[in-house]
This record gives C-alpha cells, structure tokens and sequence, in this order.
C-alpha cells in the first residue's frame, strides 16, 4: 500500500532568474516604453504644429 510509483510528481522549488537577467529585462522593458513615449510626445507636437 506504500507504493509510490502512482505518486503525484512534485516540481522542484523554483529560483527567480539570475540579477543580471532581470536587469536586462527590466531595461528592455524600460527602453521599449520610452521610445513608445517619445514617439507619443513627437506625435502631440506635431499635431499641434499646422502643417504648410
């Protein structure tokens, strides 16, 4: 009755990713979302501007 070939499997614990990892996910992240705002600045400015 103790056999545990039927057993439930049990995930190893997990680690987060290395620092340097997450660190360079956070600045792609952080970069991808400046540009986005820059991009959305020079679109309001340019909409303010009349074209000739």
């Amino acid at each position: 009755m103790n056999d545990l070939r039927n057993a439930p499997y049990r995930a190893p614990p997990t680690t987060p990713p290395p620092f340097g990892t997450r660190m360079l996910g956070f600045f792609l992240l952080g970069g991808t979302m400046w540009i986005a705002g820059l991009l959305a600045l020079f679109r309001a400015i340019f909409a303010l501007v009349p074209s000739s």
